[in-house]
């Protein structure tokens, strides 16, 4: 099922949450998502004369706090805190010696300004139907506002469904089609020429959702080994919460890891934006440390043809 519920934070102070209990595996992990930086701005703590940065999507908490917090044992948390490691749905750090849990792919959870740009959507759909309804009724005036809206949605689909361009690239990536801009590319000029519509000829609503289900038909074999795709993720989920320039790690790839050394593949072009980005190579020097280890890097100029 699709969507948000929404739920304030204020319900992590309701007695019905704060009770001492022994938490279970979802709310363990609800309660993880729930006391991860929320604010984009970084929050600096000063530990034993140590400065430690917690980004968005961070939180401070060791196996200790956490056992001590859900009413379970340090080896129940350890494991727990493993399983969701292999899923790749947090990854840890260690900081001036203080255990920094980092929720991968955090924005997801909680897209930012999401609430306020709800409360405004609200609002003004709220002064739209008003407005109509004063003149001819409050049926007839939100039956307006719904087709209005449709046309409107209709009009900018194109422009809107384009948008989602890394969004889709991101699945194709991972589900490691060969050449996953060609696939992509392809992707999205079919589903245009058809007017955005599936194969029952009703309206797309969710690009990503139909990407999932893409069968790939552009490219045959896969587009980096496996095993090295399993750490790109994590690495690539780490560098999503901790930079802007994120997607653009879809546009080189792993090609093998062989002496300590990871070769990557990629345009001359792409290579250098990221080369010559200092602030963005340190962050991403740190994911890769993160994921692969003390690696060395290597590059090869890519020579798969860009449809």
């Amino acid at each position: 099922m699709a969507g948000f519920i929404r739920l304030s934070r204020k319900y992590f102070e309701h007695n019905f949450w704060t009770e001492q209990r022994t938490f279970s595996p979802a709310e363990a992990w609800l309660d993880l998502i729930a006391s991860a930086r929320f604010e984009s701005e970084p929050e600096k703590l000063l530990i034993r004369m140590k400065m430690i940065k917690i980004n968005r999507g961070e939180l401070r908490a060791s196996v200790r706090f956490l056992a001590h917090r859900w009413g379970w044992s340090k080896d129940k948390v350890s494991r727990f805190l493993k399983l969701l490691a292999e899923d790749t749905m947090i990854s840890r750090d260690k900081r001036h010696g203080e255990t920094v849990i980092i929720i991968l792919n955090y924005n997801k959870f909680n897209p930012a300004n999401t609430e306020q740009r709800d409360s405004d959507k609200d609002s003004n759909k709220d002064e739209k139907e008003t407005e109509v309804r004063t003149e001819t009724g409050q049926q007839q005036g939100h039956a307006q506002g719904q087709t209005k809206e449709y046309k409107e949605i209709e009009e900018s689909k194109e422009s809107l469904f384009r948008q989602r361009f890394f969004p889709v690239l991101e699945i194709f990536y991972f589900k490691n089609f060969k050449n996953p801009v060609s696939v992509t590319n392809a992707f999205f000029n079919h589903y245009s020429g058809v007017g955005w519509k599936n194969s029952r000829g009703l309206p797309i609503e969710n690009v990503d959702s139909v990407a999932e289900n893409w069968d790939n038909k552009t490219t045959e074999g896969i587009n980096c080994p496996p095993h090295l795709l399993v750490k790109w993720k994590v690495m690539y989920g780490i560098l999503k919460n901790n930079t802007d320039h994120y997607t653009r790690f879809l546009l080189i790839r792993p090609a093998k890891l062989e002496n300590n050394t990871l070769v990557i593949r990629g345009k001359q072009k792409d290579i250098a934006e990221i080369e010559n980005d200092k602030a963005l190579l340190a962050v991403w020097r740190n994911a890769l440390r993160m994921s692969f280890g003390k690696v060395n890097i290597s590059y090869e100029l890519d020579k798969q043809a860009i449809a």
